[in-house]
């Protein structure tokens, strides 16, 4: 397997796991309400560091054959092993200028960094933006512009630069109930709490079903562990809802699963439920 991408099929849509690389976090950011011994404890047992949590940013290309996709967009050069989808996608033999739909899953830097060049140009030119449209009304809002969180007033001034310059191709995506049919076999669930407005998005071909999570959870031990919380869920108790409903319906529903922060990479894999919590089954690559 070629370590930037991996292919493969759901049904009649050719699927595509990018990377764009990876970061590594402070415990505290994604174990905000935990001792970090009882953290620390976990992270051993299963023979990771202890002073840290490394992620996989990976990223979700689609071909329908009506449509191309793009799940989120990367985090461009926010991290020094960040910024690496395009090499990726061009390994993968995928056009930029080929895409003709890109969804926002929530408009955090790792999910829209890649939105523009380093010359404030769009890296995907010819393609329309779907994000829903409570994710951007808070963004773009004097509620974010003046918060009392610091790192949200940072993402709101980036949000509203990248926006601006693809104003005229974003959709906003609005919802009867907590589904959106954004295109033939492209679903957006409600999922907020991480972010105000932030889905999951999921594909249908041939009876067979994807579901690309976002950051419903950040990485497995917050499966394992549900009441673990990062600093980054801005509405916990809609957060803890939102994972309650999502992951007991891939679950349940035994869905294919891309993890955005999960690995190893291509963080495709299967949801099991363990009691009141959950367990990720990564798909075995040789």
């Amino acid at each position: 397997m070629n370590k930037g991408y991996y292919r493969f099929n759901l049904g009649n849509f050719e699927c595509v796991s990018i990377s764009d690389g990876s970061y590594d976090y402070a415990l505290h950011a994604f174990f905000a309400n935990v001792q970090i011994e009882k953290v620390q404890e976990a992270l051993r047992e299963r023979n990771l560091p202890t002073d840290h949590v490394t992620t996989p940013y990976t990223y979700l290309y689609v071909n329908t054959v009506k449509h191309k996709i793009l799940v989120d967009t990367g985090a461009g050069s926010i991290g020094a092993n960040t910024g690496k989808i395009l090499q990726n996608m061009k390994a993968a033999s995928i056009n930029p200028e080929s895409l003709d739909a890109i969804i926002i899953t929530h408009a955090h830097p790792d999910h829209i960094g890649g939105v523009l060049d380093k010359d404030k140009n769009p890296v995907f030119p010819n393609a329309n933006y779907f994000i829903w449209k409570r994710e951007a009304d808070f963004w773009l809002s004097d509620e974010a512009s003046n918060n009392a969180n610091e790192l949200i007033v940072k993402m709101a001034s980036m949000v509203k630069e990248t926006f601006q310059l693809i104003q005229k191709k974003i959709n906003l995506v609005e919802f009867d109930n907590t589904e959106s049919n954004i295109l033939p076999g492209v679903f957006g669930i409600k999922a907020p709490g991480h972010t105000p407005g932030h889905m999951v998005v999921y594909f249908l071909s041939e009876g067979e079903k994807l579901v690309y999570i976002g950051d419903t959870v950040l990485f497995p031990i917050h499966l394992e562990h549900p009441d673990w919380l990062p600093i980054y869920d801005i509405i916990p108790k809609e957060a803890a809802e939102s994972k309650r409903q999502i992951f007991n319906m891939v679950a349940e529903e035994k869905s294919w699963v891309i993890g955005q922060h999960f690995p190893p990479f291509p963080s495709l894999g299967h949801v099991i439920k363990r009691g009141e919590a959950w367990e990720w089954q990564p798909l075995e690559i040789s």
